[in-house]
């Protein structure tokens, strides 16, 4: 972002945009599209909206990190870094996750070059190798791939984008869920592909979530890996 701009990239591209889908349902849905007819914004009422987006993103926010990233990616599916590592077998949910999303990010790494990290980080964390925990993996990795510019610079870019993903794949969840319920009220097919469409939205950009943070976690341990 510019220097005269008071957010940062993050903070636009991951809590405002998902708070503008969340109050853009919420209109829809509860004030009959009040905000979206209506003509006579000022700066006042347009400054106004926009940081009660900002503040329903941040909100947006916390159930997207809980049940999208530490719950769904870290729990149902294999966390990223037991994948690409090899740490722990996939499964057939990994494996059709990788195929339906077409991901080589969440791939393992070709054989030589994991095993060559995995012994890296044993290491490094003092314990066998089959014991590597993914977690301490990759807090043990980061750190070190963090003094690599280049490597913190994308490690940066991928965060933006994993984290925008993220936050508005949930906010079109919730998006759905309202229009969903304003569908069966009014039975207005125009309500019907809304809500259709935030549930496109959501599953598409969940799958490019997993995407990026896979990314994300590959390039830490690529730096890793050239820094011991």
């Amino acid at each position: 972002m510019k220097d005269w701009f008071p957010l940062t990239s993050y903070e636009f591209y991951a809590y405002l945009t998902s708070g503008m889908v969340v109050l853009a349902a919420a209109d829809r849905a509860f004030m009959g599209s009040m905000l979206a007819s209506h003509t006579d914004w000022t700066v006042v009422i347009a400054v106004f909206w926009t940081a009660m987006a900002y503040l329903v993103g941040h909100i947006v926010a916390i159930p997207s990190s809980a049940i999208f990233e530490h719950l769904i990616a870290k729990r149902v599916l294999r966390d990223p870094s037991a994948v690409i590592l090899g740490l722990q077998p996939q499964r057939l949910r990994e494996h059709c996750f990788g195929t339906f999303a077409r991901a080589k990010e969440y791939e393992p790494f070709p054989l030589d070059y994991r095993a060559a990290i995995v012994t890296k980080l044993a290491r490094v964390l003092n314990v066998a190798e089959p014991d590597i925990q993914p977690d301490a993996a990759f807090q043990c990795a980061f750190t070190l791939a963090r003094s690599i510019a280049d490597s913190a610079s994308r490690m940066d870019n991928f965060l933006n984008q994993y984290g925008f993903c993220r936050n508005v794949s949930f906010a079109n969840l919730i998006a759905a869920a309202l229009l969903a319920m304003l569908a069966c009220r009014t039975g207005a097919q125009i309500d019907v592909l809304l809500a259709v469409g935030a549930g496109v939205l959501t599953l598409g950009l969940f799958i490019r979530f997993i995407k990026f943070y896979a990314a994300y976690t590959r390039e830490v341990y690529r730096a890793f890996n050239k820094v011991c």
